[in-house]
């Protein structure tokens, strides 16, 4: 199983390749491309949410505020996205609060790439970041199977 730092980027690549065709398609794939965004992100959020961000509090107590900034991030885009699935992709707006959804994950990404995991693997040991990798992956399914429970 890999590092739970891997599997967090890997994640983020594949949302970002979805943000792509996000961001050039027509009105009548927008909802198909925000519903993978959803199934990326709400799992990949919620697993962060119970799984990493303690850990990273606990191991580099310094990144807590900067955690506490990722979890407000994620609240926020979260309900966008909520926003967004249940808006007329046509609607006037919707293509500014698409843009302004991406915008801020992205930021939120740079800042996790960039300062806490960079920090987190530092202090963190491989064995921590292995355990974290299967407990990471088991939440994110549990997180999915929770969203295909409620649709």
């Amino acid at each position: 199983m890999p590092g739970v730092i891997t599997l967090i980027k890997d994640d983020h690549k594949t949302l970002e390749s979805v943000f792509k065709k996000l961001e050039k398609a027509e009105p009548g794939a927008i909802p198909g491309l925000l519903q993978q965004v959803a199934e990326l992100l709400v799992p990949h959020s919620k697993a962060e949410e119970q799984v990493v961000y303690p850990a990273i509090k606990t191991i580099v107590p310094d990144e807590g505020s900067d955690v506490d900034d990722g979890l407000a991030e994620h609240h926020h885009v979260e309900h966008t996205l909520r926003e967004l699935l249940n808006a007329d992709p046509e609607a006037p707006g919707v293509d500014g609060l698409i843009a302004a959804m991406i915008g801020e994950v992205r930021h939120h990404v740079e800042e996790e790439e960039q300062q806490i995991l960079p920090a987190f693997a530092e202090s963190a040991s491989n064995q921590q970041l292995s355990d974290l990798g299967d407990r990471f992956t088991t939440a994110k399914e549990q997180a999915r199977a929770t969203m295909r429970s409620r649709t």
